[in-house]
């Protein structure tokens, strides 16, 4: 269930005191997360507690960005526990350095990743945990015969007497006895709830408004913070400035080690907090507050016209990697190569180039960066925060305090939305530094404006494809090259060879015939900050490939749909690419002044591909109707998976439609929703959702998909290759309307 802070909030779900508690019962640690922590086995980061009172608590590492993960992990975990979902409560575990963890060690909420990296490993810990309490059991009634043991409704009934004694009856003594290695799992014929669409049990307090974000949260004697960053990136506080009327303190604010990104270099003072005794009195004093930065020497070049120039220049002059060279920005990376494709493309009957270039785009989340921090110098420091790297905050807040692990707490709230923007660390970094020069419990805010003018941004990228073609279709040479500043690189990740997995991701081993192949990434120069956003380059690459697919059945006379069938090698694209086609009648005509465009795309495992339907309106498409097939392996909750998926659509048509971030002397010039169009609710249009059949047999060694962010990339290119197909023009330069506002 959703976990929720009492009205009045001073804590989020269970501290480590309620947690252990006084009363007995059975706690089982667990291993959940990444492929790393599986692989070492060294860091609990959640824990199952069976309480005497019969109580069910899983303590999870996972946020709640309102994507229905909690709800998920009860429903897989009440099927090997044998009880019903609605009896566990999952609230946020607190993040530890410890081994094993007090209360579990948080891991990142990011990559569409806390259901199919959980899932097997719940699994197990409810079988193993429902052993136990039989073994319990088996020790009460002096009866050591498994077969005469039956476990239902968190039950255990001894067959030959009829004697049932409920889990809480058993907690205790299960707790001493020893925990086994593994435990039979529940057969597929007899599950019970995974595969089922089973109500969110986090969806009542989000109607009635008791669930508590992190903007919610207050603290007694607590002052407001809010901030405001050098409008450049790159600059540098020159002076500390006057406290101006209305404020209580201001309060320069670096830039901590592991939050440089970009241009922001650490230690460089790149914002100032005003501290007021209410959010508004913070708000506006910050507004009035006079402030002079030192801007970067070439302040002057960091604007878009120049970033695309640097990109095209980039797309034929960029150096080639070094093997044990410095390789800096500029670079040009070889993803993957197969045979001559240049040559094969210069012979070709058809020769065929594009290029296609996408904008920094914002996270543009409903909730504001917010964090409130109580810091009692040298005794604790405790920290609410919406975040999506609570173990991450937790070594960042003990390197800026010099406090203990112990010493340390941070409560993970609810994310009013997060989308890779709240796996970073600056506002946290920011809130606890000016909590410990007030000495207050403090909450601090990024108004809107900073929210859009200092994001992480999606990456800006120019992308060329060349494909040469046969007179029968048939591809006989592809060549593609992504330009787009590094995500990874930003973040002091030494790139390999092939460059950055997040700047190529989803163009590289396409199950196409696309005859010899050269696949190429180069790591754009500029220094504007981005990150992880939804679908990352996924959302990039699918939007080209797919448009460059779409040009060349144009080129040679065919249908998209049938010429993309006629290249796929792939059992599992073809078979997802057809469920979208028959649910949206492909191949009858769509109504008078519609048209339909195709596109499939893979990431995190999964396969979408799309339809998207449109009409003309004044300069440009209407989104009328959208059918969406996904393959992810199984599913859990069936409409969990479909609720995704139509929110993906939704935030794939902002993007696609509207989205861009663009700059001038390095100053972001977006700066609130007027400006950063987003659909209105009337402009929503029809979305059928195909999830593929489940495989017959749950296999543990099959790759499970992810789900939280596959309904964006697709949705892109559909929509220009829908457009192509109604107006005869090819849009290859989103999003389609640069120029809209929220009055348009």
């Amino acid at each position: 269930m959703n976990a929720r802070i009492p009205s009045g909030a001073e804590t989020t779900g269970l501290d480590r005191r309620q947690f252990l508690g006084t009363g007995v019962g059975l706690t089982l640690g667990l291993v959940l997360g990444g492929k790393a922590e599986a692989a070492t086995a060294t860091a609990v980061n959640a824990w199952l507690t069976i309480a005497s009172d019969g109580s069910i608590t899983l303590a999870s590492g996972a946020s709640d960005m309102g994507q229905g993960s909690f709800s998920g992990l009860a429903q897989i975990l009440c099927e090997d526990l044998m009880v019903d979902p609605t009896q566990i409560r999952v609230v946020p575990a607190a993040p530890s350095l410890a081994v094993p963890a007090p209360v579990g060690v948080a891991i990142n909420t990011v990559g569409s990743s806390v259901t199919r990296n959980n899932f097997w490993r719940l699994r197990d810990a409810g079988a193993i945990a429902r052993e136990m309490l039989v073994s319990a059991a088996m020790v009460e009634l002096g009866d050591a015969t498994r077969t005469n043991y039956a476990v239902a409704n968190a039950v255990v009934t001894h067959l030959p007497t009829g004697r049932a004694l409920a889990y809480g009856q058993l907690a205790a003594r299960a707790a001493t006895l020893p925990v086994p290695a593994s435990a039979p799992l529940v057969p597929d014929a007899q599950l019970r709830c995974i595969g089922k669409s089973l109500p969110r049990s986090d969806i009542p307090a989000k109607v009635d408004g008791s669930t508590v974000y992190g903007i919610d949260v207050r603290r007694p004697g607590m002052v407001y913070a809010a901030i405001r960053h050098c409008p450049s990136f790159g600059g540098v506080l020159a002076a500390t400035p006057t406290l101006p009327s209305g404020a209580q303190a201001v309060v320069p604010v670096k830039v901590a080690p592991g939050t440089a990104r970009g241009l922001e270099a650490v230690g460089n003072v790149n914002a100032v907090a005003v501290v007021g005794a209410t959010t508004w009195d913070a708000w506006q004093a910050a507004k009035r507050l006079s402030l002079k930065w030192t801007l970067p020497a070439n302040a002057a070049a960091l604007n878009s016209a120049q970033f695309m120039a640097d990109a095209q220049a980039l797309m034929d002059t960029a150096p080639p990697y070094v093997v044990g060279g410095n390789n800096p920005p500029g670079t040009a990376y070889t993803v993957e190569r197969s045979g001559t494709p240049e040559a094969a493309i210069a012979a070709a009957d058809v020769k065929l180039e594009a290029t296609y270039s996408l904008p920094y785009v914002s996270h543009a989340c409903m909730e504001v960066l917010n964090c409130t921090v109580d810091f009692q110098a040298g005794v604790s420091c405790e920290v609410w925060a919406p975040t999506q790297s609570a173990k991450s905050a937790l070594t960042l807040v003990m390197a800026l305090t010099g406090m203990t692990a112990a010493q340390v707490t941070i409560h993970v709230t609810a994310l009013g939305g997060g989308l890779g923007r709240k796996a970073e660390l600056d506002f946290i970094s920011q809130a606890v530094q000016v909590a410990m020069v007030v000495k207050k419990p403090v909450k601090l805010m990024w108004p809107r404006e900073e929210d859009f003018t200092h994001d992480q941004y999606r990456p800006m990228a120019l992308v060329r494809a060349r494909a040469g073609l046969n007179k029968a279709g048939q591809v006989v040479g592809w060549t593609y090259r992504n330009v787009s500043p590094s995500i990874l690189g930003q973040r002091g990740v030494p790139l390999p060879a092939t460059g950055d997995s997040q700047g190529y991701e989803a163009s590289q081993g396409l199950p196409y015939d696309f005859g010899s192949r050269l696949t190429e990434w180069v790591s754009h120069t500029s220094g504007i900050p981005v990150g992880f956003w939804r679908s990352v380059g996924a959302s990039i690459n699918t939007f080209a490939v797919e448009s460059m697919v779409d040009e060349m059945a144009l080129a040679v006379g065919l249908d998209p749909y049938q010429y993309r069938r006629s290249r796929l090698t792939n059992a599992r694209w073809l078979a997802v690419l057809d469920a979208a086609a028959q649910a949206a009648g492909w191949g009858t005509a769509p109504p008078a002044g519609r048209a339909r465009g195709i596109a499939i795309g893979s990431a995190f495992n999964s396969i979408v591909a799309q339809v998207v339907e449109v009409s003309a309106t004044t300069g440009g498409p209407k989104v009328t109707r959208v059918w969406l097939a996904i393959d992810c392996g199984w599913v859990v909750n069936p409409n969990s998976v479909e609720a995704q998926m139509i929110g993906g659509v939704v935030h794939g048509l902002n993007s696609a439609l509207y989205g861009k971030q663009t700059f001038v002397n390095g100053a972001a010039q977006g700066r609130n929703f007027n400006t950063n169009r987003m659909m209105r609710l009337n402009e929503m249009p029809q979305v059928v959702v195909k999830l593929m059949p489940q495989p017959a047999v749950l296999d543990r060694t099959a790759v499970m998909g992810g789900v939280g962010e596959l309904g964006v990339p697709t949705l892109a290119p559909a929509l220009a290759n829908a457009w192509a197909r109604l107006s005869g023009k090819r849009v290859r330069a989103l999003p389609f309307y640069p120029n809209a506002t929220m009055s348009d």
